[in-house]
């Protein structure tokens, strides 16, 4: 470790050089305030040990200046002055530990050593963070379409807020990746970022999941637990397939999210709670709601802002770049040197319906990786049921009629069948046809006029 000592008296100081040296840690020594300071700007360490009383500036003032700046060296207090008054003073500033003199050598290891520990789980805790930050962000959700970066702009807008939010679209689409990627964005970051799947648990286990329970409350109920509500606390709560939920549980979250206040099971009093709340359904809610199996009510606390991500057949333009992230991604848990994915793989891929979305692509990738033997990724070992699905595609147009056939002829009727479908889809709204096909707008009105005339 890289320790500085701040001590105006030498011998002090050079005794602590040479305990620590010994077991090969670097000591840098210096007797006045300044001196110290000056070498904190110039060098990383990860401690610094500081006498109370120097001659210049105390050793109180050196504190409170470095827990100025972000993720400052520990700190510990060397005094003179036996007051308690003095230490908590120190503590209460920011130090990580005092200690008396003439102090033991034993002791002032313990102490360094306790603080190293610490300083390092610190490191080590912060790296991971920023992993997490990092694994979330914008640029490791890959996306070429159009529908999706306005999905990244609208989360920019709303990830600040508290607002609650749904997040919809089919299963593999991603919802809990953007989750994520709201909570890393917002001001909660700093604070958990709990997850539970409604379909997942039993309806019996799932209230005693969320709102946890006291000792008693139940058999089997041995001692007290805290429910997801209260892991949550302060930071964000994603419930994952919500339209799961029962009739009777979703009641009791409409009055969480309205009183900002649970009850575990067995409990007579409420505990209030700080939470924001995230969910995601594959489901139609509305449709759950006319049917009677989604509460009205809840409904709309939640549907506060909707984000409906597209699924991967109505963005065909990022199964290139994603299969090329994928191919990257188990190139490195594999050991693999694969360097290119063989473009009839990409256009069988291109021509596949991906009822399963991202996660399907991404599994199809592992395999095939896992059991590519050349350097380039090739279709030889996809799984039959995919083999057989594209073969019906081609099959599809195989039955073509080729007598007296013209492609342009061919080709305009596909075109203007897809319009139409478009503008069905979006109830005729063109601006919005035009970027569910990905074109602009113009080019939409181009087609537009020329098959509508």
């Amino acid at each position: 470790m890289n320790i500085l000592v701040i001590d105006d008296e030498v011998n002090i100081g050079k005794v602590i050089q040479i305990i620590f040296e010994k077991a090969n840690n670097k000591v840098d020594i210096v007797q006045t305030g300044k001196d110290g300071l000056d070498k904190i700007r110039e060098n990383l360490y990860d401690i610094i040990i500081c006498d109370m009383k120097l001659p210049d500036i105390s050793g109180l003032d050196i504190l409170k200046k470095i827990k100025k700046e972000p993720f400052s060296p520990p700190f510990i207090m060397i005094t003179a002055y036996a007051s308690t008054k003095t230490a908590v003073e120190a503590m209460k500033n920011g130090a990580e530990d005092y200690i008396i003199k003439p102090f033991d050598i034993d002791e002032l290891r313990i102490i360094v050593q306790k603080v190293y520990e610490k300083r390092k789980m610190e490191i080590e805790y912060h790296r991971l963070k920023q992993d997490i930050e990092k694994k979330y962000s914008f640029e490791n959700i890959i996306s070429k379409n159009k529908n999706m970066k306005d999905i990244f702009i609208l989360i920019e807008k709303v990830a600040p807020l508290d607002s609650t939010i749904l997040i919809t679209g089919e299963s593999g689409t991603g919802k809990d990746l953007l989750a994520k990627a709201i909570h890393y964005r917002s001001n909660r970051k700093e604070n958990p970022f709990v997850s539970i799947n409604c379909a997942s648990i039993p309806d019996s286990l799932l209230e005693s999941e969320l709102f946890g329970y006291r000792r008693g409350a139940f058999t089997g109920a041995v001692s007290n637990k805290n429910g997801l509500f209260q892991e949550a606390n302060k930071g964000t709560l994603f419930l994952d397939e919500i339209a799961e939920m029962p009739l009777s549980l979703q009641a009791k979250l409409l009055r969480v999210i309205q009183d900002k206040k649970v009850r575990a099971l067995g409990d007579t009093k409420e505990e209030l709670i700080d939470i924001r709340i995230i969910t995601a359904t594959n489901h139609n809610l509305l449709k759950e709601v006319e049917e009677g199996r989604f509460r009205e009510d809840l409904y709309y606390r939640i549907n506060v802002i909707n984000i409906e991500v597209p699924p991967l057949r109505e963005r065909r333009n990022d199964i290139p770049v994603l299969s090329k992230h994928f191919l990257d991604v188990y190139n490195k848990k594999t050991g693999k040197k694969i360097t290119d994915i063989d473009s009839n793989l990409l256009e069988l891929f291109y021509n596949y319906g991906w009822p399963g979305n991202v996660r399907e692509l991404e599994n199809i990738i592992e395999r095939l990786v896992i059991l590519e033997d050349s350097d380039i990724l090739t279709s030889k070992n996809l799984p039959k049921n995919f083999a057989m699905s594209v073969k019906k595609f081609y099959d599809d147009h195989e039955e073509l009629d080729f007598n007296n056939f013209n492609l342009t002829d061919y080709l305009e009727q596909v075109t203007k069948s897809i319009i139409q479908k478009a503008l069905r889809k979006t109830r005729w709204n063109k601006k919005k046809a035009a970027e569910l096909l990905g074109i602009s707008y113009r080019s939409f009105r181009y087609y537009f006029n020329k098959y509508n005339s």
